[in-house]
């Protein structure tokens, strides 16, 4: 993953562009809980992967870059809350994530399903099959 971010130098008005490779799961984990990201933060960097990869993706064929992400968000679930100073991570981001990769296999936009559920829900109305 590419993660770009600022610096603020000697001088508070001077600020540096840094952007890291960051290639492997540890780092990728290291940086979801420095940085406090949450559920939404990383399902966007996981969609915005899926629109620069130019390619389907499926949970058999994905990018690499999903792979670690997926696997750095599996190692950050799978830490106690207490260890976990990222309160904001709500401890099931992998599964929701491979969940949508694998509707993403079948070309499946999860986001249009759980919109359908949830109008559903309100008015009540049943699904027939």
């Amino acid at each position: 993953l590419l993660f770009h971010g600022t610096n603020n130098s000697n001088n508070d008005s001077e600020e540096k562009s840094k952007q890291q490779l960051i290639n492997t799961e540890e780092k990728v984990a290291e940086l979801l809980i420095s940085k406090r990201l949450n559920y939404e933060q990383v399902n966007q960097m996981f969609d915005r992967i899926c629109e620069l990869s130019n390619r389907p993706q499926s949970i058999d064929s994905c990018s690499p870059l999903l792979s670690v992400l997926l696997d750095a968000a599996c190692k950050v679930d799978c830490m106690e809350r207490e260890e976990n100073p990222n309160k904001r991570w709500n401890h099931r981001v992998e599964r929701d994530l491979r969940r949508k990769l694998f509707a993403l296999g079948y070309g499946i936009r999860i986001e249009d399903v759980e919109k359908k559920d949830r109008i559903r829900s309100i008015t009540g109305e049943k699904d027939y099959y």
